[in-house]
């Protein structure tokens, strides 16, 4: 018998800092390690605050569950765009706040 050698990658986990919760529109910015932006609406009511640490794949568009690892709670977001600069973070935000 052949083993199995799994062709697709796993996502890492990463771990980044809430920076940004804006509540009109239920979007969040995160801060990943390498100084990138991430911005995600969540899907239901959290409490989900700046400084707030969340786990999860950053790097996939669309939607996932996070790990908010102040709150020890799971957040259903869908990630609008991920290794975004901070200018193109607050666009975003813009844009779908008007």
């Amino acid at each position: 018998m052949l083993p199995v050698i799994p062709t697709s990658k796993r996502n890492p986990v990463m771990r980044g800092i809430v920076v940004h919760h804006e509540h009109r529109i239920g979007f969040i910015v995160i801060r990943d390690p390498e100084d990138g932006f991430i911005v995600a609406k969540l899907l239901d009511i959290y409490e989900v605050e700046r400084g707030d640490v969340v786990t999860g794949d950053f790097q996939t568009v669309g939607n996932t569950t996070l790990f908010n690892e102040t709150s020890s709670q799971d957040i259903h977001v869908e990630i609008q765009n991920t290794d975004m600069t901070e200018d193109a973070a607050i666009e975003l935000i813009v844009k779908h706040r008007n």
